[in-house]
């Protein structure tokens, strides 16, 4: 994950329309004109607030000069799917029409070069031809299909952000096997009912999220100013209920996967 303002932004997801998730928008549009961009800009928002999308730009700002084109996502469909990522929405446990997202990587697979030489196919053009989906022939005339030299698919790398939730199984399977759950974790355990009564979550339900989903790595994230400098309190209470690599992270965290 990294945090970026830059003019080269390609798309804005909304997980849902309280201000503390909106308002910077409209700045970051105008920021954009002022930076004299011309390509599109991509807003992704819930179905069913898209013409709020539209009021919350029109109302602080002339609608910009380069596209914005706002995107109502919904059902089971991902926003985003390419060759290479997608990106779906899931509902939370927060309030009504409030998202999550889970971004994840193709399944990747291995050419498998000892399988083919042995096939009769030498390293050359045809060795692209079979990663990229197409039947190719041996100096014999066999054909060889790209099934018979790639590996089984791997999962790709999955990064999975709930946003404001309360702990759900909707949130749980979303976030399955996911390479880094990013967890809002607003409250510690002292300030569980009040987590509970606001639709948030503390440490220990991010621990206990990240446990149940599998997933290898945790970030907390979206904590109460309250909790400023006890970070380590917060890790150690995830980490009671979680085996993974815990971390509260402040916006602008990067990492490898």
């Amino acid at each position: 994950m990294r945090y970026d303002s830059s003019p080269n932004v390609d798309a804005v997801f909304i997980s849902h329309f309280h201000a503390d998730h909106t308002l910077g928008v409209p700045g970051l549009v105008q920021a954009l004109e002022m930076n004299e961009r011309d390509s599109q800009l991509d807003i992704y928002v819930p179905e069913q607030r898209t013409e709020r999308a539209h009021r919350l730009i029109e109302g602080a700002y002339e609608w910009p000069s380069y596209p914005v084109e706002i995107h109502g996502y919904g059902g089971d469909e991902p926003a985003i799917q390419t060759d290479e990522y997608s990106i779906q929405p899931f509902e939370t446990a927060y309030t009504e029409h409030s998202h999550g997202f889970s971004v994840e990587e193709a399944q990747k697979r291995e050419f498998l070069v000892e399988r083919a030489q042995a096939l009769g196919i030498d390293p050359g053009p045809k060795y692209g031809k079979l990663q990229s989906g197409q039947a190719v022939e041996t100096a014999d005339g066999d054909t060889v299909e790209p099934e018979d030299v790639l590996s089984e698919p791997k999962p790709g790398r999955k990064i999975v952000y709930p946003g404001d939730t309360r702990p759900s199984s909707g949130v749980v399977d979303a976030a399955s096997d996911a390479s880094l759950l990013i967890y809002s974790a607003m409250f510690a355990d002292a300030q569980s009912d009040r987590a509970r009564s606001t639709g948030h979550s503390t440490a220990r339900d991010a621990g206990r999220v990240a446990s149940e989903s599998g997933a290898d790595r945790l970030w907390l994230t979206h904590i109460s100013p309250r909790h400023e400098g006890e970070e380590q309190q917060l890790e150690s209470q995830a980490a009671d209920v979680f085996d993974g690599a815990v971390a509260a992270v402040r916006d602008g965290a990067s990492t490898e996967l």
